[in-house]
């Protein structure tokens, strides 16, 4: 057995840790272009980073113009203001779309080029970073994406409704702050498909073709605590030990597809969001469910596992019972919180299933061959067709 484990990120974690951000910020200079969501403009999130930040010498630059499914058009403006101004750092405040945005930007400070020149595409000639990016700091206020601890940026071009992933060691922060407090504010609509998507990183990392004992156990850690909080984090948003444990289930959901990457749920999930500017996690629940179905019975034990965390009275059941459990198991949970969602209902329309299918099958491979079942071009068909 070989591999390989490479995460450069320091992870600060626990209550009140956006209190240190001053002194973080300040090992990498004094002057940073603050990525932050809208969201947070004027709030006391935003202010509380401001004030810690100019105690510690620090002078942040605010940028605002973060849109969920971030563009391109968006981030090389960032990117050239950067080019153009004397900063030290990038800092990213807010859920997964800030902090992919300041990783492009990041990157993009000091190479050349649109950010989705840099973007995975089957054919495309894709350039790669030659050197490293500003250093960034990621503080996340939502708990889903995991983008604090990925080598990861997903980018939107909406000219040709497509969504695309920077994929490069480059882009992980230098540094993420988790810090709870910051997330008790999420609604439960957006507790519950943040949620979802950080539940689908660990679960898709460890059915990954590529998992390995390192993958597999950060991603098990996250999904027993996506079990064992999701719900309570949704209805009772106060609850700071649902909020951190969600927050623990994403950031290690983060690092599992770090090492293995996701799948087929990915795969349909980010180019639906391209294409109809649905919300990503979302899409994840809207299909996640038809993906256990149809790939059973491949990868049955590890289904398995993953049926009775979430359900222990599972304990006593054969592995295939187990595993066969697995999608209504997740069906129920989503209608639970929220997010029993569809394609259909995201504005996906039947005339435009072929094109997105082909969509899925060039710009997504490294998804699918991740995933334990092949996936054909048909199969493609006929999931979006389950999922609508």
């Amino acid at each position: 057995m070989r591999f390989k484990v490479n995460f450069p990120v320091e992870i600060f974690f626990g209550e009140g840790e956006a209190d240190h951000i001053g002194e973080i910020a300040k090992k990498y200079g004094k002057t940073a272009f603050a990525v932050i969501d809208p969201f947070l403009k004027g709030s006391a999130v935003e202010e509380r980073v401001e004030r810690k930040l100019t105690e510690a010498g620090v002078e942040a630059v605010p940028f605002y113009e973060v849109v969920p499914n971030p563009t391109v058009e968006l981030i090389d403006k960032g990117a050239e203001m950067v080019r153009n101004g004397n900063y030290d750092m990038v800092i990213a405040i807010g859920g997964g779309s800030s902090i992919d945005t300041g990783k492009a930007i990041a990157l993009l400070a000091t190479n050349e080029g649109s950010c989705w020149e840099y973007t995975e595409r089957l054919g495309a000639n894709v350039v790669r970073p030659k050197v490293k990016g500003l250093p960034l700091i990621s503080v996340p206020t939502t708990a889903g994406t995991g983008s604090e601890a990925t080598p990861y940026a997903v980018i939107n071009n909406p000219a040709i409704h497509q969504k695309c992933t920077i994929v490069s060691p480059m882009v992980f922060p230098v540094a993420s702050i988790v810090d709870p407090e910051l997330m008790m504010t999420m609604p439960p609509a957006l507790t519950a498909l943040t949620g979802v998507d950080a539940f689908s990183h660990a679960f898709e990392s460890y059915i990954n073709v590529n998992a390995h004992p390192f993958s597999e156990m950060v991603a098990l850690e996250s999904i027993k605590r996506f079990a064992g909080n999701i719900v309570e984090a949704v209805k009772n948003g106060s609850d700071i030990k649902a909020r951190r444990e969600m927050a623990l289930a994403c950031t290690f959901g983060g690092m599992a597809i770090a090492h293995a990457g996701t799948t087929v749920p990915h795969a349909l999930g980010q180019p639906l969001s391209g294409l109809t500017n649905a919300p990503h996690g979302g899409t994840i629940a809207a299909c996640l469910p038809e993906v256990v179905e149809w790939t059973l019975p491949v990868a049955a034990e590890k289904f398995a596992v993953v049926a009775e965390i979430l359900d222990p009275s599972l304990k006593t059941e054969s592995v295939n019972q187990k595993a066969s459990r697995l999608p209504l198991i997740l069906e129920n949970l989503f209608k639970e919180i929220g997010a029993d969602v569809t394609f259909g209902g995201y504005g996906l329309k039947e005339d435009e299933i072929e094109g997105f299918a082909d969509t899925v099958y060039t710009s997504f491979q490294l998804d699918l061959k991740g995933h334990p079942k092949v996936a054909t071009r048909e199969d493609i068909i006929y999931l979006i067709r389950q999922c609508m």
